[in-house]
């Protein structure tokens, strides 16, 4: 009797130990990684607690008979109850639940024959998923209208359009920029360069391009722009990565982060410029925290914080972490965590004192899986 006894006062104070550290940090986002093996198409799910702290989502991996295409990657969007995942054919509609679960909803068919879906966005009022394609072809945006189950209807195309890097919409959502690289491009061997792309969002989610009068900031002219190097800041600025390659096989050549004020008429005036250390041989990736104060990139010499003041000034914030890690994507979620990809891991980082630490150790999915893309939903 007495065992019993102690047995159970174990268990709950297990159970009141488990309470208190649910309670004590709460989930506050949850990260969405897309694989990168050709079948089955999955979608890791994690928590994310307050204090920073990662844990695995009950039923993690999920998939969808839909997407059964076969390309090796899995694209992501996501907004507060949808997952969209798409295996670059099709592109599947997953119910989130409150603990981060998927259920599988709906599909539809995305591509056409002459080009497969390589970016997946949703504008900032998640009204509709913009799909783009045109590695392989003339290019198209697919724009589809999302309904009140996240089921999803063609809308309109873009023909022509041009997509590389996801489209970075602007804080009053009237205006989408993004990059583009060609299919396997190599500037000095091809002639092949990257270019920068601008679309004005009409009311019913169409993209219209126009020129937003950009101009590269002195020093750079013949520098290239990097897919995924676009970030959109809430205080009315835009920075742009651009990279010199004097050597593509020796490693030489700098990126520079240039800065631009968004125009009412959303052409883009330069205001600043920043040089980094950052390697210029593969392209980093940007993105501004909610606040649109602080700046992460992240690239093939691990991740860099900056921050920008209210007159659009690049700062170093701290020193670079993992230097020695290349990363692919990085994204912000509403609790200042700042959470990044390598081939085959995911990281996990706070905000303290206006610089970056590790919050959580690194989540390997294994070599085998890799993942392709991420995307975060934040719960606050």
């Amino acid at each position: 009797m007495r065992t019993i006894r102690i047995l159970v006062t174990l268990l709950l104070i297990c159970v009141s130990t488990s309470f208190a550290q649910t309670t004590s940090s709460p989930t506050v986002a949850f990260v969405y990684l897309g694989g990168r093996t050709n079948t089955p198409h999955t979608i890791h799910a994690f928590s994310l607690q307050a204090n920073g702290s990662a844990h695995l989502v009950l039923g993690s991996p999920f998939s969808a008979a839909a997407l059964n295409g076969f390309s090796g990657q899995t694209l992501l969007a996501v907004s507060n109850n949808f997952v969209f995942a798409s295996d670059t054919e099709n592109i599947a509609t997953f119910r989130r639940s409150a603990n981060g679960a998927l259920t599988f909803a709906s599909s539809v068919r995305a591509s056409s024959d002459a080009n497969i879906i390589d970016t997946l966005t949703l504008d900032r009022t998640a009204s509709n998923l913009y799909a783009g394609g045109g590695r392989f072809g003339g290019g198209q945006y697919f724009v589809f209208d999302k309904g009140t189950q996240g089921q999803l209807t063609a809308a309109s195309e873009l023909s022509g359009a041009q997509s590389g890097g996801e489209l970075q919409f602007n804080h009053s959502n009237k205006f989408a920029y993004t990059t583009y690289q060609p299919f396997l491009n190599l500037p000095e061997i091809t002639g092949q360069h990257c270019s920068f792309e601008a679309y004005s969002r009409a009311a019913d989610g169409t993209l219209n391009p126009f020129d937003p009068q950009l101009s590269p900031p002195v020093g750079v002219a013949q520098s290239d722009f990097c897919p995924a190097s676009v970030a959109s800041s809430a205080l009315g600025y835009l920075a742009i990565a651009y990279r010199t390659l004097e050597d593509l096989f020796h490693g030489s050549g700098v990126h520079s982060i240039a800065v631009y004020r968004i125009l009412t008429s959303g052409e883009l005036q330069f205001v600043s410029k920043f040089v980094t250390t950052l390697d210029a041989v593969l392209p980093v990736t940007l993105k501004f925290d909610p606040s649109g104060t602080f700046l992460a990139a992240a690239g093939t010499q691990g991740i860099q914080l900056y921050k920008l003041s209210s007159m659009g000034q690049l700062t170093k914030s701290g020193s670079p972490i993992y230097t020695h890690t290349q990363f692919r994507e990085v994204r912000w979620d509403h609790s200042n965590h700042v959470i990044t990809i390598s081939f085959a891991a995911v990281y996990f980082f706070g905000l303290k004192n206006g610089q970056l630490v590790q919050t959580s150790p690194p989540i390997n999915l294994g070599q085998h899986i890799g993942i392709s893309d991420i995307r975060v939903v934040s719960l606050q």
